[in-house]
This record gives C-alpha cells, structure tokens and sequence, in this order.
C-alpha cells in the first residue's frame, strides 16, 4: 500500500481528490491519505516544509499532491513553493500538481509537465481522463518506491561490510558515498559528518563515525 500526501485548502476539493484516487488505483486505500492542515500563522511555511521532510525521510508518504493555488493562504503560502522545495530537496520525490489552469502551470520551470493536471477533470472518479491519471501517478510512485528501496539496501550492504571490516576500505567507502549522492535525491539524508569522515586522516574516527552513523539507520 503506498501513502499520499495532500496540500489542498479546500477539504471538499481534498475528499474529491482522495475519492479519485482511492477508485482508480488498489494500491490505494482510505488510510493511504494524509490532509496536511493548513492554517495562516508565523512560521507555518517552515514547519510545513520540516513535516514534510520528515515524513518523507521515515518513509510515511511516498507522493505528494499539492493544489497549485491555494486560494485561502494568500500572503502565506503558494502551491508552487511546494512544489520547488520538493525539487530543491528531493528531486526524484513524485511531486503531483493540481490546477485550473494547466498550461500555465507548466510554463514554471519546476513544475514537470507530465505531472500537471486539470483539477476539474481529476476530481471525476469515473472519467477515463481521471483514470489514466491516476494509472501515472500510481506507476510515479512504484518507480520511486523501488528506486529509494534499491538505494536504500546497497547503502545498508556496503555500510554493514565497511564496519566489521578491521581496517579502512577506501573504494568502498567512495562507493558508499556514490549511493548516498544518488539516495538524496529520493530521500533527504544530512551528508555532512559522512562526507567529512572520508577527508579525515585518522581511519579510526573514520570507522567510529561510520558505526554512529549506522545506529542513526537503524
């Protein structure tokens, strides 16, 4: 079963959409949806960007829709930031966006045009336009899944070796940091104590800080 994540501030326009979804796709069921609140307050566009973050770090949505205009958030927020923190911080994250007005939404050049839909043809559970999609959106995100998941055991495997190992196995360390490159761009992962271990001189810090970065796996 896969989870969807929700940017919509009408809620009758959300369960329009979750209803789309839900008829079109077994994949998909009444639990698979996660509404993101949205309210106008300070600091709300920060907190919604670390929520998403770290929903899609633990794995707990693995597509996000999002209303290109959301119409009660004036001076707040715009679908469209959504859309490119997404592509700035997760690129290959199925990033879905909703709208009136299509061609101009894919006019911006984050927006991926194969990912632009018509909101009013969408929300019609039964219209063979809907259909097909959903059917996109549903092979969006098993590619995507299968993708983070493949990345995701090769770190594991190479991460596991080059801590039993006794001594310090560069090549392996190189291609350990080669999928991790790769893997953040699925999921967001803090390179920063990794990368820095692999210029230190000292292969024993090198080691102790591949082991703490195992248990933070884990």
């Amino acid at each position: 079963m896969f989870y969807v994540g929700i940017i919509e501030d009408d809620k009758a326009e959300a369960s329009a959409v979750m209803l789309s979804l839900a008829d079109n796709a077994k994949q998909l069921k009444e639990e698979s949806f996660k509404l993101y609140e949205l309210e106008k307050k300070e600091n709300f566009r920060e907190e919604l960007f670390e929520q998403l973050m770290k929903d899609v770090r633990e794995n707990k949505i693995q597509c996000l829709i999002v209303d290109y205009k959301l119409d009660t958030m004036d001076e707040v927020l715009e679908g469209i930031e959504v859309v490119n923190f997404m592509h700035e911080w997760v690129p290959e994250f199925p990033v879905i966006i909703l709208t009136n007005v299509p061609d101009r939404s894919k006019e911006n050049d984050k927006a991926d045009p194969d990912k632009v839909y018509e909101k009013e043809i969408f929300m019609k559970p039964d219209a063979a336009e809907t259909k097909e999609m959903v059917y996109h959106i549903i092979r969006n995100l098993e590619r995507y899944t299968k993708k983070r998941s493949e990345l995701e055991i090769r770190r594991d495997q190479r991460l596991d070796k080059l801590v039993a190992e006794s001594g310090y196995d560069g090549e392996l360390y190189g291609e350990l940091l080669d999928i991790e490159r790769e893997l953040s761009k699925y999921v967001p992962i803090d390179m920063t104590s990794i990368d820095e271990t692999y210029d230190m001189s000292d292969m024993e810090d090198a080691l102790k800080m591949l082991k703490e970065y195992k248990d933070l796996l884990e």
